[in-house]
């Protein structure tokens, strides 16, 4: 019987070192891949996220802001309000005429922000100092942005009975015209104007009944004569205004006042930072755009200014701090590893030469 002798095959040690040093290699280089493509995934969600967000304060915010004013036929600088003082404005109290816009400068000076920062409960937090009735639901270092004029996609109603000295008057149709109690409106003839609280609606009958509180009316019956033909408008003060939204998120805010307080809600998730300039000048020509601060006139405010600082997903930009400006404030962000994007648009006041 022979003794056969068998060479055992296979590889040296050397030659696994190898093959495992090469299958590292391709499995770092496969991860690299898939997180530069993860990365780059991220990247342009963030950026159509952005573009979403900056298309959504565009459409939600330029009708209002540009409607500013509207009272139908009348004019704001002539409107005198039936309201007891201590309210809100620029809405005004009783005997005052109101404004169409308000603006809080929340500073210019160069300033860092926190991821999600929380409300800040000062009012000296903004220049001038911020109205009483919205403390607790800004951030601070954001601008406060107030306008009040007809309510949005509504329209003048004419009126088919009045009497000045009743407390209610009725118009042709209120059918689908939202109108509701604890709303704000006005009835005008074009050459006079009122504004109230509206305190009940049966039908087509609207009510103005008289009320103790701040923004309640001061009388049930109007100061002004009108006739029938004159117009009911419907009317909202709107707040917009950076907060600390669902889940601890900050969110662009709007807030509308109904029967004397602000409802808030937030609208657009992800903006960290509004700033606001006003557009002065005289007789409709603007001649500069300064902050709240320096408006003396709020009259003369014939356009506004709006910038924004919208952030992405998180893992969508860079790891190392970064600086943005608003509107000529410096902004430095945290490295939270988050895209930004500055946003600004410029809405002119369709209503602001008288």
């Amino acid at each position: 019987m022979k003794n056969l002798n068998y060479k055992q095959q296979g590889f040296s040690l050397i030659e696994l070192m190898i093959a495992s040093l090469v299958g590292l290699l391709l499995s770092l280089a496969t991860t690299q891949i898939f997180l530069a493509q993860f990365q780059l995934y991220k990247a342009s969600n963030s950026q159509d996220l952005i573009q979403s967000t900056e298309n959504a304060i565009a459409n939600i915010l330029t009708p209002v802001v540009r409607s500013s004013g509207f009272i139908g036929c009348g004019t704001i600088t002539s409107a005198l309000t039936n309201l007891n003082a201590g309210g809100s404005i620029p809405l005004g109290t009783m005997g005052t005429s109101p404004t169409m816009i308000k603006g809080y400068s929340g500073g210019t000076a160069n300033y860092t922000i926190t991821s999600n920062a929380a409300n800040s409960s000062a009012g000296t937090d903004w220049s001038p100092t911020l109205d009483s009735t919205l403390v607790g639901n800004a951030q601070k270092g954001s601008d406060v942005l107030v306008v009040f004029g007809s309510s949005p996609g509504s329209a003048p109603l004419s009126i088919t009975t009045i009497n000045s000295g009743s407390t209610t008057f009725v118009v042709q149709s209120a059918t689908g015209a939202g109108i509701a109690s604890g709303s704000y409106g006005a009835v005008s003839d074009c050459a006079k104007t009122i504004i109230f609280l509206v305190t009940g609606i049966t039908g087509n009958t609207i009510s103005h009944s008289s009320g103790g509180s701040a923004l309640q009316n001061a009388s049930s019956a109007f100061p002004i004569n009108f006739l029938v033909g004159s117009q009911f408008i419907l009317l909202q003060q709107t707040a917009f205004f950076v907060g600390q939204g669902q889940g601890g998120q900050s969110a662009l805010m709007r807030a509308t006042l109904v029967n004397g307080a602000w409802t808030v809600q937030p609208i657009v998730p992800g903006v960290e930072v509004m700033k606001v300039q006003y557009g002065i000048g005289s007789n409709g020509a603007i001649t500069q755009y300064v902050d709240a601060t320096a408006v003396t006139n709020w009259a003369q405010v014939y356009a506004v200014r709006l910038g924004f600082l919208i952030a992405g997903q998180p893992g969508s930009g860079s790891v190392s701090t970064e600086k943005f400006t608003v509107l000529n404030t410096q902004i430095t962000v945290p490295a939270d590893n988050r895209l930004r994007h500055v946003f600004e648009m410029t809405i002119h006041l369709r209503n602001s030469i008288s």
